[in-house]
């Protein structure tokens, strides 16, 4: 009777680690990806959360070092260099002096994307434009991809409305907002 009570036993301990082996720890987990490209989403982005201005979308060149390209990564991106994206683009106004600038950036392999949006929230600059500040600033963590929103609230829009949008895009809310 000791035998067979033992050998239920160890049935049941094999079992129950069988069960267990096939678990991911949510630190190895593989990060959500959101399909498309930056300038893809942002016009996407645009079509559920429509502007009352002329905008335009451009990728920002990450692989350019010179002065003036780093000066660009900042500009849009608030952060002092690209090793940390893998990809990004901004929707901004194409003429004129109105606080808006919406920016995606995909995070490169292994970054830590709340981090990256740390950064950015911190680096950027919300009186970058000539006589117009944004004063309605959100920042935004979907997956692989960060979103930066900063608009004057004075112009009838708000951040959230284009966090929301961008959330319909994704297909799911985000992990952060900041």
């Amino acid at each position: 009777m000791k035998k067979m009570i033992s050998m239920l036993l160890a049935l049941v301990m094999v079992l129950s680690l069988a069960a267990c082996g096939n678990n991911t720890p949510a630190a190895e987990a593989p990060a959500v990806k959101v399909e498309g490209t930056m300038e893809e989403l942002l016009n996407k982005v645009v079509e559920i959360q429509p502007v009352e201005f002329m905008g335009g979308t451009m990728p920002v060149d990450l692989t350019d070092t010179s002065e003036d390209g780093l000066w660009m990564i900042k500009n849009y991106t608030g952060l002092d260099n690209a090793d940390s994206v893998s990809e990004a683009a901004f929707f901004e106004p194409m003429m004129g002096s109105l606080a808006f600038s919406m920016v995606l950036v995909r995070t490169a392999e292994g970054a830590d994307s709340k981090a990256v949006a740390e950064a950015m929230k911190s680096g950027i600059d919300t009186r970058k434009w000539i006589c117009v500040e944004a004063d309605d600033l959100k920042v935004a963590g979907f997956g692989d991809v960060v979103m930066l929103m900063m608009v004057n609230s004075d112009s009838g829009m708000t951040a959230q409305s284009f966090v929301d949008a961008f959330a319909k895009v994704a297909g799911f809310d985000p992990a952060f907002v900041i």
